[in-house]
């Protein structure tokens, strides 16, 4: 039984009803034996796979009680998405010695290119050095507009609030620059991003979104091409830090040209919304990747699709299953529930719901991410990641006391702050959490993470603990009657200010 001392009585009653509708391993394990199933191919965005993965969604949502929140009688928001395959390129890099042009001898191994069209060509380009790219936008367009620019990948060691590489890339690109070349910081990293960049990349497909031709470079290439023209490439990044930096003219050219394969296509988002009894009152938001890799292996190998069992059928289960227990709370605001597409890709699903929601952002008092939730054998402890971001962190404290569950206050689990859907809704400074057993054991998620994670055997089997996952399921419901009423919960919370 459970006694409520310290915690306001009309959230107590809310979570004694939850406790009677307890969510159970069973209930997650009948969606996840379906989602992870070799019938669904692993669902990829843009395949079978998906089409058999949206209908399911559409389908449990509508039997829960949802009804669709797209602004039109479907539960699919389209998503426009576009596939980038590098094919071949030419690389030559020059500079002038008094009246003549003198060629730099380069590794061409070490440059990796794909044009944004199906060929991108441009000659005697001047290159310019943005440092981290963090200047204005004034000053990007002054210094970059129809030129090649080089620019460091990673931010300046210890920065905090830095911004983020994609945000210093984008507004290179909107300051008109005609391609964008990032250097890698070591040798090890550039190996690990030539692999990816040489095979398919998927971004959204919108106006804006891409350079001419975009690469990376290792840092041995741009060391000698920097030193060619009398450039110290080390006092470059250090002075790159510094925020009155100003964009370099390098005194370097280049020819290049890149074949790549570009394929359009449109995925989808779900949406499904419960209505809350007091319109106006603002709105919750759960939400989950639903897509994996599909066929991540090749012939010889007999299994050669990534199921996602953990990553994340597990929490489309449990999205699935907390909508049905909060469908009968009758909340007093909408709740909405959000299956995203594409976020294996770079959270490209939940970028499009930002960029064009079918609710207003503003009305969005808190946002939950259920994502990879099938690692714990019960959830008596849970990571909070987004925990320090804004000052919801009270009212999260007071869930979890309410629900006898302990949080994990070191605080590791925020490593993968950037790397979930809710990030998006971060920046846009609506409070966000990821909140979980799966990441409160950081050895056993280690475990997953180099061996099952985004790989054949991530499938439904003895090894998948699905404890852990019914306690966040319930967990989340209760969540859901704590911030979807108005007596416990009853104004939005404030983003917490940098530096604070």
């Amino acid at each position: 039984m459970r006694f409520c001392f310290t915690v306001a009585a009309v959230f107590c009653s809310f979570s004694i009803a939850a406790q009677a509708e307890d969510i159970s391993e069973t209930d997650l394990r009948a969606h996840i034996e379906i989602l992870a199933s070799d019938d669904f191919g692993g669902r990829k965005p843009g395949t079978e796979g998906e089409n058999k993965t949206l209908q399911y969604i559409a389908t449990e949502w509508m039997q829960a009680g949802l009804v669709p929140a797209t602004g039109s009688s479907s539960w699919y928001a389209p998503v426009a998405l576009v596939d980038r395959t590098p094919l071949q390129q030419t690389v030559s890099f020059t500079r002038f010695k008094g009246e003549r042009e003198k060629t730099i001898r380069i590794d061409e191994e070490q440059i990796i290119l794909r044009s944004a069209m199906q060929s991108g060509r441009s000659t005697n380009v001047p290159i310019v050095h943005v440092g981290y790219g963090n200047q204005s936008a004034d000053v990007l367009a002054e210094a970059v507009s129809t030129k090649l620019v080089f620019m460091f990948l990673r931010s300046p060691t210890g920065a905090e609030g830095f911004p983020s590489y994609r945000e210093r890339k984008a507004k290179i690109i909107a300051a008109g620059a005609w391609g964008v070349i990032s250097i890698a910081s070591s040798e090890t990293r550039f190996n690990r991003l030539a692999r990816r960049y040489r095979g398919t990349s998927t971004s959204l497909d919108s106006e804006g979104q891409h350079a001419g031709l975009e690469g990376i470079m290792s840092k041995a290439v741009a060391n000698k091409l920097l030193r060619k023209v009398g450039i110290d490439y080390e006092q470059l990044a250090k002075d790159a830090s510094s925020e009155d930096f100003a964009p370099v003219e390098t005194g370097v050219y280049a020819d290049l040209s890149a074949e790549t394969r570009v394929r359009s296509y449109q995925s989808h988002n779900v949406i499904g919304k419960i209505a809350g009894r007091k319109p106006g009152s603002g709105a919750v938001l759960f939400m989950g990747h639903w897509d994996h890799l599909g066929e991540c292996r090749r012939a010889p190998d007999a299994d050669r699709i990534c199921n996602g069992a953990v990553d994340n059928a597990s929490g489309i289960a449990l999205l699935t299953e907390v909508a049905k227990r909060l469908v009968r709370a009758q909340p007093d605001r909408d709740i909405y529930f959000l299956a995203t597409t594409a976020e294996e890709s770079g959270l490209l699903g939940a970028r499009a719901f930002v960029e064009s929601p079918g609710v207003p952002l503003d009305d969005l008092v808190a946002v939950f991410n259920a994502d990879t939730v099938a690692l714990a054998p019960d959830g008596k402890l849970i990571a909070v990641v987004g925990r320090g971001e804004t000052d919801l962190d009270p009212d999260i404290e007071k869930v979890a006391e309410a629900e006898n569950r302990e949080i994990d206050k070191t605080d590791k689990a925020n490593v993968f702050l950037k790397r979930q859907d809710g990030y998006v809704f971060l920046e846009k400074d609506i409070p966000a959490f990821m909140i979980t057993s799966a990441f409160s054991d950081q050895e056993r998620l280690d475990s997953y993470l180099n061996s099952r994670y985004h790989d054949v055997r991530d499938e439904l089997d003895e090894e998948l603990l699905l404890g852990g996952a019914a306690d966040d399921a319930n967990f989340h419901v209760a969540l859901g009657r704590y911030f979807g009423s108005t007596d416990s919960f009853p104004s939005k919370p404030s983003p917490i200010s940098a530096g604070e």
